[in-house]
């Protein structure tokens, strides 16, 4: 064999040993420890529900008690935000303005309308701020909406 495949074949050879993997007793720590950004000096942004505005189906009710605990009346100037959106009862006591058409409207948060009537975005009101924009007999409204306070 000529010395360029002796060379050849060393060469491949002491290849093959420095890239085999070595194996190791040690462990290596796959657990993270989260710490909360609070914690890290990190400012947190976020919006608030409070900045944003949204659109949805607005309907009347009759009920006189809601989710809220608060006893009204269909003559009042309130309305039950949808269930995902109303997030329990932190809600409650809010006000909203209502637009419709150009028309707005202030009322105060009772009580939570069920998510199988109302979506994410969808309103239930009163019937005295249904009628602030449509007649009872109309049903159905396009509203938009967002918390002022």
């Amino acid at each position: 064999m000529n010395t360029f495949y002796k060379f050849a074949i060393l060469a491949t050879t002491a290849l093959a040993v420095v890239a085999a993997p070595i194996e190791s007793s040690a462990t290596r720590n796959t657990t993270a420890t989260l710490i909360p950004l609070s914690q890290q000096g990190a400012k947190v942004l976020s919006t608030t529900i409070s900045d944003s505005e949204f659109s949805g189906r607005g309907t009347w009710f009759t009920d006189t008690v809601g989710s809220c605990e608060t006893p009204f009346d269909t003559n009042d100037m309130i309305v039950a935000v949808n269930a995902e959106q109303m997030d329990g009862t932190s809600q409650c006591g809010r006000t909203v303005k209502i637009t419709v058409d150009g028309k707005s409207v202030e009322a105060t948060v009772v009580d939570t309308c069920p998510s199988q009537y109302c979506s994410y975005g969808a309103l239930d009101l009163s019937q005295a701020v249904f009628k602030k924009f449509a007649p009872l007999s109309q049903g159905v409204i396009q509203v938009t909406w967002k918390f002022v306070n």
